[in-house]
C-alpha cells in the first residue's frame, strides 16, 4: 500500500472503520513491512498465537535507543508497555483477591487510612480498576515512582486530591491514579513489598516472563524509546531520563512482546498456568465481566448515551455493546465476539485476546504512526488481519 493510499484511507476514517473488510489473504507480516516502507512508523513488531501456540512473530525496521537513533528492531527488543501495564496491575490485584487479601468492593481507605476527605471516602478498589473513581484529572506526579520517595510523594498527592464526580456515577479514563491506588492496596496487604518486586514474584516469575519488569531499565538495556527526540535534539543520556514513568502501575512496565503475550495466554487459560490455578475461576469471571453493564443497558434503553464504558476489572472488554468507541481506539477492530479483551499502550501498542476463540496478539510501533489519523487504522487492521488468519 502506497503512502497516498494510506492518506486517502485516513481521510475516510469514520466510514472506513464501519465498512472496510480487510482481505483475509493479506498477510500481517507483509503489512508491517508496508508500514515501515510508507514511513508510517520507523519500526513495527508483532507476535500472535492460537490456543497458546505461537503462530506469528516478526519485527521490522528500527527503533530509537539510548545510544542509537536507528537501532535494528528485533523480537528481543523490549518495549515500554505503557497502559497495557494496567491490565497487568489488574491481574496482580486479582491474585490478591484470590488469596482473600482484599475484595473489589472494599474501600481504598480500609487499606490506606490517610486516603480520606475530598469525597474520596467512598472510592473502592472496583472504582479504581474501572476508571470510575472520579480522579481522572489528578496531575501525573512530577517525581518518578520507581523509587520509594517518589512513590510516597505520588500517594500523598492522591490523598490530597478531591473527586471530580461521585465515584461510580460515570467512567472517564484515569491515566495513572486508579491503577496506582489499587496497587498500593495490594502492597499494603503484602507487607509493603515494592510493586516491582511483588509483580515479579506473583506473576512474572510463575509465567516465565523474564523480561517483564516495573524496574527502571538499565542504561544498556535493549529498550525502545518510543516518541524519540527530534533529530535536532539530543538523546537522553540515561534510562532515568528516558523512562521516567518506569515503575508506575498504570504505565511503567517494560518487556518483550513475547513475554507480554504470556500475560494474555494466562488470561486465555482463565488464570491457570501449567495446571496451577493462580486466579480462582470466580475471581477471573468477575474480572472479565463488564462492571457497569446494567447502567449501560439502562442508558441505551432510554435513548441516552451511556456514562460508563465496558471496563472489566483491569482490561477493556468488547462485551455486547458495539457502540462503545473505545473498541476501535483500543484496537479491537471489526471483531464482534463479546469474549474479546485487551488494553492499549498510548498510541503505539496494543494487546488483544479472545477467550472463546483462544487467539491473542501483541503489536507495537516504535513511534506514533504518522499522520495521527493512522493510529486507529493501523491497530485495527493488524487485529483484523491477525484474527482472520489465526486458524
Amino acid at each position: 500500500m502506497k503512502r497516498r493510499e494510506f492518506l486517502m484511507l485516513a481521510a475516510a476514517l469514520p466510514a472506513a472503520l464501519e465498512t472496510v473488510a480487510w482481505a483475509a489473504s493479506e498477510q500481517p507480516t507483509d503489512y508491517l513491512g508496508e508500514l515501515v516502507k510508507a514511513g508510517i512508523s520507523p519500526g513495527a513488531a508483532l507476535v500472535a498465537s492460537r490456543h497458546g501456540s505461537l503462530k506469528l512473530q516478526q519485527a521490522v525496521g528500527t527503533c530509537c535507543r539510548l545510544n542509537q537513533r536507528a537501532a535494528r528492531l528485533t523480537l528481543e527488543t523490549q518495549h515500554p508497555l505503557y497502559s497495557f501495564s494496567k491490565l497487568i496491575t489488574g491481574t496482580v490485584v486479582a491474585i490478591a483477591r484470590t488469596e482473600g487479601r482484599l475484595d473489589y468492593g472494599d474501600r481504598v481507605s480500609k487499606y490506606i487510612p490517610e486516603f480520606a476527605g475530598g469525597g474520596k471516602d467512598g472510592i473502592t478498589i472496583r472504582h479504581c480498576l474501572t476508571h470510575s473513581a472520579g480522579l481522572a484529572k489528578v496531575p501525573v506526579p512530577a517525581q518518578a515512582v520507581h523509587h520509594a520517595a517518589g512513590w510516597k510523594q505520588a500517594l500523598q498527592e492522591l490523598c490530597a486530591a478531591t473527586v471530580e464526580w461521585t465515584p461510580g456515577s460515570q467512567t472517564a479514563y484515569h491515566s495513572w491514579s486508579g491503577a496506582f491506588l489499587a496497587a498500593e492496596c495490594v502492597r499494603r496487604v503484602n507487607g509493603g513489598t515494592p510493586w516491582a518486586e511483588l509483580c515479579r514474584a506473583q506473576l512474572f516469575a510463575p509465567l516465565g516472563a523474564k523480561t517483564l519488569s516495573y524496574d527502571l531499565p538499565a542504561n544498556d538495556a535493549a529498550v525502545a524509546i518510543v516518541r524519540p527526540p527530534r533529530a535536532d535534539q539530543s538523546l537522553p543520556p540515561t534510562a532515568a531520563q528516558a523512562f521516567s514513568y518506569a515503575g508506575h502501575p498504570g504505565k511503567g512496565c517494560f518487556g518483550t512482546l513475547g513475554d507480554a503475550l504470556k500475560v494474555l495466554h494466562f488470561h486465555l487459560q482463565a488464570g491457570v498456568w501449567e495446571s496451577k490455578p493462580i486466579i480462582s475461576r470466580a475471581v477471573f469471571q468477575e474480572m472479565h465481566t463488564v462492571q457497569y453493564a446494567k447502567e449501560i443497558a439502562a442508558a441505551r434503553a432510554s435513548g441516552q448515551k451511556p456514562k460508563h464504558e465496558t471496563w472489566g476489572l483491569g482490561p477493556l472488554l468488547r462485551g455486547a455493546d458495539p457502540a462503545n468507541g473505545n473498541h476501535f481506539w483500543f484496537g479491537f477492530g471489526h471483531q464482534t465476539e463479546a469474549s474479546i479483551f485487551g488494553h492499549a499502550g498510548i498510541d503505539t501498542l496494543i494487546g488483544v485476546g479472545d477467550l472463546r476463540q483462544q487467539k491473542a496478539l501483541m503489536f507495537a510501533t516504535t513511534n506514533t504512526p504518522q499522520p495521527a489519523a493512522q493510529i486507529e487504522i493501523v491497530r485495527n487492521k493488524v487485529t483484523d488481519l491477525v484474527f482472520a488468519g489465526l486458524q
